[in-house]
């Protein structure tokens, strides 16, 4: 099985973080590991539907790119930043082209990632990461309801030691990683209609039947044990490299 970007393109804004959470802490995390300036050039690799493009281009000038035109057509529009279908693979830049890149959780989407960090340096002089350390995740009830869910985001998302490996292969001198707490709390309903609309990629690789019991678990359980609203606690790395 493969993940459908068609359909994740069609839902992705309306079942991701609010507009208020992207920007105060993905972005800002962003930024800081990143070192964003004002006036930088700014390449948001597998930028998808915009969502942290348009914060990028308050800061500087952004072209957002990323490989699924259905993706693209939902961030036109979003402001002012060019959009370019392009694989991270062989970017279409010229060296130094762009003083930083953005990768927000795009790295476990990648085939090799070691060689789309090899072009991000090539292209770049500082890179920016957002990603999930799956080694340290504590189960919970999607893991509960979905029990291939952990071992195919293992399989999927690279540890961070390797990223940073692989950052320092690709050119990069300085590398440094911090992990942030991360709180939601949201309607059980909300959730559940994230849930119907597959908002996690990982759930189009799932075994045969796994999502359709799973969902079901979760009609069951999420009302009963989180009667206040569904209660997300996670963390996210987020690393940062120049040269």
């Amino acid at each position: 099985m493969t993940v459908d970007y068609a359909r994740l393109a069609a839902d992705y804004d309306a079942v991701r973080g609010s507009e208020a959470l992207d920007r105060e802490y993905w972005f800002a995390a962003l930024s800081d590991v990143g070192c964003l300036r004002r006036g930088d050039r700014i390449l948001d690799l597998g930028a998808g539907t915009g969502r942290f493009s348009r914060f990028a281009a308050e800061v500087g000038s952004v072209v957002a790119a990323d490989l699924s035109l259905d993706m693209l057509s939902r961030a036109r529009g979003k402001g002012a930043f060019a959009l370019l279908r392009a694989d991270a693979r062989a970017l279409p830049f010229r060296r130094d082209a762009f003083d930083v890149t953005l990768l927000v959780m795009v790295l476990h989407q990648l085939a090799d990632y070691p060689r789309a960090l090899s072009e991000v340096a090539r292209v770049s002089r500082r890179v920016s990461i957002a990603t999930s350390d799956m080694t340290t995740r504590t189960p919970g009830i999607l893991d509960e309801a979905f029990p291939s869910l952990l071992a195919i985001d293992r399989a999927r998302f690279p540890p961070v030691p390797r990223i940073v490996e692989a950052l320092g292969a690709a050119g990069f001198t300085t590398v440094s990683a911090e992990t942030r707490p991360y709180r939601r709390t949201i309607p059980v309903a909300q959730e559940l209609d994230r849930v119907r609309r597959k908002y996690i990629s990982t759930f189009d690789l799932l075994p045969p039947g796994e999502f359709e019991r799973g969902f079901a678990f979760l009609e069951r359980e999420l009302p009963r044990r989180y009667p206040d609203g569904f209660d997300t606690s996670a963390a996210f790395t987020f690393v940062g490299a120049s040269r």
